[in-house]
């Protein structure tokens, strides 16, 4: 069977590109690749769709809220922080003046704050409009994905391999499926000693499958860029977060398969989409499709300065355009 790839920056490199782009670099070559990244961008033919996503990500009507938490641009140091988060955070804010005040979610988002922040994700109620997205932690995030195996070809099963430990939604989904001819379920957790563990496997292993179960845990399902990037389909409960994949946006019966928050219809919609395969193969391919939007480097730039560049003004920071 033909093998996928997935291709994920070397931490080495990873790290020193992030460092060259936060600390490195003078401040003043990053606000002029700022102004040049941004010239001209209402004139692209993209330009709708950037307002669009930029409105999705941090809304125009958002009321910024501030906080005794929030700090200078500048004090917020690489030791304070998860270095991925400060790394894909200052990329961004180091072309913005420094004396700016921001506070930005650190991890993974337990709960949306009452005060306006940046942040890789935020919960889907009545306070998301706190939280600006941006694409932080994305080296473990947005993967690149390249899947050689047609829907078709593939194994008719839904796939998991994850760590389960601690994991409480992961741990309902295998007590009520494990063992079902449907599904290929295992915990690849260490610390486990029951039935259900198994080894751990590539992400690439995956792609023989058409179904891969991709469950929510503190904050997004990490494995789903991926997923949607591939030629499978997500099978997930609806979102309750949501991140710079705009999950919000996802359809289901469009993007993903949904199953009900307690895992009953598992089995059934599996079953359903086997015997309609052209529609799962639908699934698929619109989900990849999705993905794609994402793949423009200098569109994924843009929508980020003008992210930032709108939480700073509603901050009440001058932004020299």
């Amino acid at each position: 069977m033909k093998e996928g790839k997935v291709r994920k920056t070397p931490m080495v490199l990873y790290n020193f590109m992030s460092l060259w782009r936060t600390i490195v670099l003078p401040r003043p070559v990053k606000q002029l690749q700022r102004k040049l990244c941004l010239w001209g961008w209402e004139n692209r033919p993209d330009a709708q769709e950037i307002r669009r996503r930029v409105d999705y990500y941090y809304p125009s009507d958002a009321t910024f809220i501030t906080s005794p938490e929030d700090r200078e641009i500048g004090e917020i140091k690489l030791s304070d922080s998860h270095s991925a988060y400060w790394y894909d955070l200052m990329r961004y804010l180091r072309a913005f003046p420094q004396k700016a005040r921001i506070d930005f979610i650190n991890g993974d988002t337990h709960e949306n704050p009452s005060h306006s922040v940046f942040g890789k994700a935020r919960r889907l109620d009545e306070k998301r409009g706190n939280v600006a997205l941006m694409n932080l932690d994305r080296r473990r995030h947005f993967l690149k994905t390249e899947d050689n195996i047609p829907f078709l070809e593939k194994e008719a099963k839904l796939f998991f391999r994850g760590d389960v430990d601690a994991k409480e939604n992961r741990r309902r989904f295998l007590e009520r499926w494990w063992g079902h001819p449907l599904f290929d379920l295992g915990d690849t957790s260490p610390r486990t000693n029951t039935e259900w563990h198994t080894p751990r496997v590539r992400i690439e292993d995956h792609f023989r499958y058409r179904y891969i179960l991709a469950l929510e845990g503190h904050d997004v399902a990490s494995a789903l860029q991926w997923i949607c990037a591939s030629n499978c389909i997500p099978v997930m409960t609806r979102p309750t977060v949501e991140s710079w994949l705009m999950h919000g946006r996802l359809q289901p019966g469009v993007h993903y398969i949904e199953i009900a928050d307690d895992f009953s219809d598992a089995a059934e919609k599996i079953a359903y989409y086997n015997a309609h395969p052209e529609e799962g193969k639908a699934i698929a391919r619109a989900s990849k499709e999705w993905m794609e939007q994402f793949s423009d480097s200098k569109r994924e730039n843009i929508i980020h300065y003008l992210v930032a560049e709108r939480y700073l003004q509603k901050a009440g920071c001058y932004v020299n355009p």
